[in-house]
């Protein structure tokens, strides 16, 4: 084979993946979340506690799943991970499995990290979908990121993030609220 062929061949595979990563993505986000509200008292309920959650803004995230965008899904109970609301502020760490394509160095840890204002925060509600959408923004030095989470009344999270510098990666756990500390 020529080289032509190769990177021709590398183009299709690499594009292959990101199809079977997003398919994977659709049908894990319609499996969580996509059932129409009924408008029972149950359903309800479960969408007036997690509005409830989120508006307290003392939640945290911890995930089970990584998806990165070219590799298989790796599991993560065991491993340190967590995304945290306190207020108007977020402290995250999340593992990175995936290509970055610029920055970093030695003596990062590798993984994504942010601590400060959730910058550019919305929240979106959808009874419709019994789900509460979050965006907001962050950076790591010199890294750019965008984090999207979705919450589902059962309390499972989809989370993905969009980097400058690195392959996209998603991740999916549970939500709680955050304990309370006694005085």
């Amino acid at each position: 084979m020529n080289t032509k062929s190769i990177s021709a061949l590398k183009k299709v595979k690499s594009r292959l993946l990101v199809g079977i990563l997003s398919l994977g993505l659709v049908l894990l986000l319609i499996s969580c979340g996509s059932t129409k509200n009924t408008g029972s008292s149950t359903d309800l309920q479960n969408f007036e506690q997690l509005r409830e959650l989120v508006n307290s803004r003392e939640f945290e995230i911890d995930n089970d799943w990584a998806v990165p965008l070219r590799l298989t899904t790796i599991n993560l109970i065991g491993n340190s991970n967590f995304i945290r609301f306190k207020g108007d502020s977020v402290e995250l760490f999340l593992p990175y499995f995936g290509v970055r394509q610029s920055g970093g160095g030695y003596g990062s840890s590798g993984g994504i990290e942010y601590e400060g204002p959730a910058k550019d925060l919305e929240i979106e509600e959808d009874m419709a979908k019994n789900n509460i959408l979050i965006k907001f923004e962050g950076r790591q030095g010199s890294e750019h990121l965008q984090f999207i989470i979705t919450l589902f009344t059962k309390g499972n999270v989809s989370t993905s993030v969009n980097s400058s510098e690195r392959d996209p990666i998603s991740y999916w756990g549970n939500v709680r609220a955050l304990p309370v500390k006694k005085q």
